[in-house]
């Protein structure tokens, strides 16, 4: 039986486990998999809006430096996105996209200078470790 090979975009060591929270009423102060209290912490995401658009965002996220794990909280992100791209590329507001993992600083710093694409970013692009999902627990 042979493992199923995790395809990786960024050239970059993977960082963080990553969860997409699209519940508008959980915040995770606490992290989900160890209980211990979050941080608020700031990275720059790389996130590929469908069909070509590539875009970064610098968001605070929940991160549990215990688990290693950065939560960002989809109502916030997709609020972002529209503000970003409401004056100049409204059409793909709505569209479907895609968290591909956090820019390097760096790379950050240096996109008002040079543009960032697809094909410039995967130099300075961390993959996640892996993407985790949440269920709600019912009783």
């Amino acid at each position: 039986m042979s493992k199923k090979q995790k395809v990786q975009f960024g050239k970059l060591p993977p960082k963080y486990k990553f969860i997409l929270n699209p519940y508008t009423d959980v915040r995770f102060s606490s992290c989900p998999g160890c209980s211990g209290k979050t941080l608020l912490r700031k990275v720059p995401l790389f996130i590929h809006v469908y069909l070509t658009h590539p875009t970064t965002i610098n968001k605070r996220c929940r991160y549990c430096p215990t688990c290693d794990l950065l939560i960002v909280h989809q109502d916030e992100l997709e609020h972002m996105l529209t503000l970003a791209h409401n004056d100049n590329n409204p059409e793909i507001i709505g569209n479907e996209y895609l968290v591909l993992g956090t820019l390097a600083p760096s790379a950050w710093r240096k996109r008002e200078k040079e543009p960032i694409t697809m094909e410039n970013a995967q130099a300075s692009v961390h993959d996640f470790k892996d993407h985790l999902n949440i269920k709600p627990a019912y009783r």
